[in-house]
């Protein structure tokens, strides 16, 4: 697969980037992840899941239901699928909007659905794009990235897998776009650092 293959998912003023990696690729995404369903890790305020179950090793069900993503740091993975005690339907919220998320998607299937919304409209992904086998091989591992553009924001991620178990997904780095507040305070700390230069200057 090349390093990285991307198209646009355009709706009224506003553009949507998906690009996908392999796991294996060094143009997959790397760096510290923003959640990875370790006990040890901390859910950020403005970032939610819901439904799906979260899997460990040695879990009952794996290998049978479920399968770790190839490429998962760590022993945990969020499951989303038709058997319990997965649901379905599992949901991703990002309170503040996000300018990027990438995930790792685990033995890609026909029957798993993504569909994300975002500030201007919504779009349902196509995993043809992928560029690998659709029948869960469970070897293969594959880094979906999204990037709004145009002034926009990711507000979601639905995941589905009703048809047959399971959409696996871990390793998920999300760039969130900065509260109001934030940028006052980023403001006011330039502010002081110009009054401070410029008493040095005296």
């Amino acid at each position: 697969m090349a390093s990285a293959m991307a198209l646009c998912a355009v709706a009224a003023q506003a553009v949507v980037t998906e690009s996908v990696a392999l796991y294996t690729d060094p143009a997959a995404p790397s760096g510290p992840l923003t959640y990875g369903f370790e006990a040890s890790d901390v859910l950020p305020a403005w970032l939610s899941f819901s439904g799906g179950y979260v899997f460990s090793d040695g879990d009952p069900g794996v290998g049978v239901i479920t399968a770790k993503p190839p490429g998962a740091e760590g022993a945990s993975w969020w499951s989303i699928g038709p058997s319990e005690p997965q649901t379905p339907t599992g949901t991703v919220n990002f309170a503040d909007g996000a300018s990027s998320v990438s995930f790792l998607w685990g033995s890609p299937d026909t029957y798993n659905e993504l569909s994300y919304t975002y500030t201007s409209g919504g779009a349902s992904f196509v995993n043809t794009v992928l560029g690998t086998s659709l029948d869960g091989d469970r070897s293969v591992g594959v880094y979906l990235t999204l990037t709004a553009t145009a002034g926009d924001v990711i507000t979601g991620l639905t995941f589905k897998s009703s048809a047959a178990n399971a959409f696996e997904v871990d390793n998920f780095r999300v760039t969130s776009v900065p509260e109001p507040e934030t940028y006052a305070l980023m403001l006011a700390g330039l502010g002081v650092m110009v009054i401070v230069a410029r008493r040095r200057r005296l």
